[in-house]
This record gives C-alpha cells, structure tokens and sequence, in this order.
C-alpha cells in the first residue's frame, strides 16, 4: 500500500468548478482545506461538495453558502475521504473572490 501526499488548489468560479478528482484504484483524505477570500473589501459565500462515483449518485454538499468574510480565511480540519471517482468541488458566489487550496492523501 502506497501513500503520496498531493495538493489540490483552484480559484473560486461562481459555477461548479472540480478541485480533485480521485483517481481509480485510490482511496484519498482530504487532511485539510483552506478557503480564502482575497477581496479586501467585500465577504463572499462558498460550497464544497461531492460527486461523481456510485457512492455520490446525485451532488452532496459538506459546506453551502458559508461566508467567508474579506481578507479572512476559513480552514476545514476535519478529515474528508473519498473513493475511487468521487469529485471535490467549488463554486463560490464571486468569481476570483476566494483561493481554495487542499493537502489530500492518496491511498494506492
């Protein structure tokens, strides 16, 4: 069994945007997520959700419209796991409002 550390990062985009997808054959942990507002003057909202594998058959969402106030970050430290397929996403209600950045494990 082989373990790697990999990153996952994307800007915010106000559609459904995947910032990891796990890869065939791997079980991942989402050890942590960072969402940053960059915007220095106004707050902006965010989702995270799951998709894609026969685990998620529709979109699940772990975070829906949680505000993320300007120049403020909010930080998950809660571990996610995902399966072989399954989709992390984004959307946030500005585009290019809020950095999102995740340290995932990836289980072979």
């Amino acid at each position: 069994m082989a373990n790697t550390f990999k990153n996952a990062a994307t800007g915010s985009n106000t559609t459904i945007n995947p910032l990891y997808t796990c890869p065939g054959g791997t079980n991942a942990v989402v050890h942590a997520m960072y969402l940053s507002n960059v915007d220095g003057t106004n707050a902006a909202t965010i989702n995270l959700s799951i998709s894609g594998s026969a685990n998620f058959d529709h979109r699940t969402y772990i975070l829906k419209t949680v505000e993320v106030p300007a120049d403020s970050t909010v930080i998950i430290e809660k571990p996610i796991n995902l399966g072989a397929g399954d989709i992390l996403e984004t959307q946030a209600s500005a585009n290019g409002d809020i950095d999102v950045f995740a340290s995932i494990l990836e289980i072979t």
